[in-house]
């Protein structure tokens, strides 16, 4: 279900969707019909799935934006296309997409690009053990 994610451009609607298959699995593993009335949160306890699908997509964003400036896979996510724009209003970028994941994570660009410097705190904000509350690390 997430192959790929790390670089997946995703709007509100499309997560749902993905967050919904993720409980359809997840009820259809535990036997249990959406007529039977149990809570998602009920369900994700008896599988012990405490991590949504959506948790793990942001993780995955995180990580891949983490990654070494060096890398070839990096080096062209931050490169500039050429060529001429279609009409209309232009589309989302991976870019945006990092943005709103590191705002649900209460950090900014600037903030990211500083706590990326050092490895073992950029794993605990990408796992979400580490809120950034007081800035990053200096």
């Amino acid at each position: 279900l997430l192959y790929g994610c790390e670089a997946w451009v995703m709007n509100v609607r499309e997560r749902r969707k993905v967050e919904a298959v993720e409980m359809s699995c997840l009820r259809n593993i535990c036997g249990v019909r959406r007529v039977d009335r149990i809570s998602n949160v009920e369900i994700r306890r008896r599988c012990g799935k405490n991590v949504g699908v959506g948790e793990r997509m942001d993780r995955g964003v995180l990580r891949w934006f983490g990654m070494g400036e060096e890398r070839l896979a990096r080096r062209v996510y931050d490169s500039d296309v050429r060529g001429v724009r279609g009409r209309g209003r232009p589309r989302k970028c991976w870019m945006d997409g990092v943005c709103e994941v590191l705002g649900r994570k209460g950090l900014d660009i600037q903030e990211a690009r500083v706590y990326v410097q050092d490895r073992s705190e950029w794993r605990s904000v990408c796992r979400g053990d580490r809120r950034a509350v007081g800035g990053p690390p200096v």
